[in-house]
């Protein structure tokens, strides 16, 4: 063969490979996209996170106004912009319905998937892990759950998995190509979540650095393309909501919305320091143990990456659990390197070693044993396919045991994956409900009249129904959570409110129906409510109680006694008050 026919030769093999590798990323993106999508429509909007997201983006559709986002016709700032583009995309495509407000957290879990499944294969030249960091991050509880919710963190881990990545192969290569991706993905992914979209993942980039002891690479995180990279980013919207509003904007986003919330709980009783490090195991199920398995393996040889990995992972953990606000979503861009370590985990499970075997069945049992324990919990499914595979698990893993060597992972794999479309098939469809206002929704808009909501509103009504009610407010109690918060969270509701006094004051005479939803957290309060005898029981729904507002001459002798008694206790233990509301 001659020098030129060789060279031809050799063209066809390189693009082929190349070829090759993009098949192999379709095919998972296809794949984690169809299992990710399976059953979402069945999944009603919930209150109160995610009906926050929809109707605002439902509103930003319905107004046209694609700059600034709004609830109940009121500029909100409470995230910024990307969450309800995607949303409102998603809605312009499909109209306002379930499968379109969780479309946009079924692509982004895809595109993650695929993209770690690239990275990983880029970093360490390994196919069975990479292709396993991909599919366990897939088939990890909270990747899972949060890969369906209407909120702005699958979003978030989809731009920080280059940001985090490419900044590594960035400095470990000088590579300025991956450092200008990395900020470009961090731009995005301040407009997702704010600053932290930055600021976490640069730290962490930097203390990365400092551990490695080398000044070198702490410099190469900062090349002048990628900061005007990320301004080119980013600025054309922060840029233009401060020239459209002015420091109405700066004060709420980055006041209320980012200084307060890192350090003013907004929800104190959950402000404990060991909150994230009972999440995280939850999160990561049932690879957990595989992944802290690998964590106390590499310790000796503390290679580059593997210091990347710890950092990122327990550096989030850290960093949260500093913040005042705690949330389950906070850390969890922490269960990529986490996955990662679990990933590792994979050769040495199909090459029939023990202990990693027994670290990763350790996990799993954990998870199935939690499935099982929803299946008693919700009783409406029916669960005979769950019980099923995880009998088929059973059989493989433990009966077969020594037969089963090679087939171990792959075993524990589909099981997760089948147990995890027996939750979303028979278990979600049936538990969300309670947490919907759908239901609530259709009963209250057929109910002639005005129609209220008892302390707390679900935006879920306003985004099924279109109407936008208000929420009475009453006076604080004792043992009320609340008023440990900073009153500063208060301005975040934008909800139509209107306190019990001034709703008396309307309604005493009023000779229009009045409903009145209370949810079920909120009949606590609604039965210490001074005005509690002003209203008869209609319906009891999944998630709360529609009341009617009744006429003095219509209450029977009973309720007018314990009314009155009602009202005397009410004075007492509120002295300041004038009495109007009697």
């Amino acid at each position: 063969m001659s020098r030129k026919q060789k060279k031809n030769h050799t063209i066809p093999k390189e693009s082929e490979s190349h070829n090759g590798q993009w098949k192999t990323l379709l095919f998972f993106f296809l794949a984690a996209f169809l299992f990710l999508l399976w059953g979402s429509w069945l999944l009603p909007v919930t209150d109160p996170v995610e009906s926050n997201y929809a109707l605002t983006a439902k509103e930003m559709v319905q107004s046209g106004n694609w700059m600034s986002p709004q609830i109940y016709g009121t500029y909100w700032y409470d995230k910024p912009i990307m969450v309800y583009w995607l949303l409102s995309l998603s809605y312009s495509l499909l109209g306002f319905t379930d499968l379109a407000s969780r479309l946009p957290a079924v692509v982004c879990g895809s595109l993650s998937v695929t993209l770690l499944i690239w990275y990983i294969q880029k970093i360490q030249r390994d196919s069975v892990i990479a292709i396993w960091s991909g599919a366990m991050m897939a088939l990890s509880l909270e990747f899972w759950v949060i890969s369906h919710a209407i909120i702005t963190d699958s979003m978030l881990l989809l731009f920080t998995i280059p940001t985090m990545l490419s900044g590594y192969l960035g400095v470990m290569e000088n590579n300025k190509k991956h450092l200008i991706i990395a900020y470009g993905a961090a731009g995005l992914a301040c407009l997702t979540k704010g600053p932290v979209g930055l600021v976490l993942p640069g730290a962490l980039l930097l203390l990365w650095c400092l551990s490695m002891k080398s000044g070198k690479m702490a410099a190469r995180l900062f090349p002048w393309q990628g900061i005007l990279v990320f301004f080119a980013v980013t600025l054309p919207w922060y840029l233009g909501m401060y020239m459209i509003h002015g420091s109405d904007f700066v004060n709420q986003f980055l006041g209320l919305h980012n200084i307060v919330r890192a350090t003013s709980s907004e929800h104190p009783e959950d402000n404990h320091w060991y909150y994230y490090l009972l999440i995280l195991p939850a999160a990561l199920l049932p690879w957990t143990f595989a992944s802290f398995y690998e964590m106390v393996k590499g310790w000796k040889e503390k290679t580059p990456f593997y210091r990347f990995l710890m950092v990122w992972c327990w550096g989030t953990v850290l960093f949260y659990t500093l913040m005042a606000t705690k949330y389950v979503t906070y850390t969890y861009i922490a269960i990529v390197p986490a996955i990662i370590f679990s990933a590792f985990a994979a050769p040495g499970i199909r090459n029939g070693e023990k202990q990693p075997f027994l670290w990763s069945a350790l996990g799993f049992v954990l998870f199935a044993a939690a499935a099982l324990g929803g299946s008693f919990y919700i009783k409406e499914g029916s669960w005979w396919i769950l019980y099923a595979v995880i009998a088929y698990a059973f059989w493989v893993l433990v009966i077969r045991y020594k037969k089963s060597s090679g087939k171990r992972l792959t075993t524990m794999a589909a099981v997760t994956a089948s147990i995890f479309l027996c939750l979303i098939m028979e278990g979600l469809p049936h538990y969300l409900p309670r947490r919907s206002a759908v239901e609530a929704g259709q009963e209250l808009k057929a109910a002639p009249g005005e129609h209220y909501f008892f302390r707390s509103y679900p935006a879920g009504y306003t985004f099924y129904t279109g109407e936008v009610a208000a929420r009475i407010v009453p006076p604080p109690v004792g043992g009320d959570e609340e008023k440990e918060r900073n009153p500063l969270w208060d301005e975040k509701y934008v909800m139509p409110s209107i306190s019990d006094k001034d709703f008396m004051k309307d309604h005493r005479h009023s000779d229009t129906p009045v409903f009145l939803f209370v949810s079920k957290s909120d009949k606590k309060y609604f039965d210490q409510w001074g005005l509690k005898y002003h209203f008869r029981q209609v319906k009891q729904l999944l998630n709360g109680t529609i009341y009617v507002m009744t006429k003095e001459d219509d209450l029977p002798e009973s309720f007018k006694e314990a009314r009155e008694q009602m009202k005397e206790e009410y004075r007492e233990s509120h002295p300041a008050e004038q009495t109007e509301n009697d």
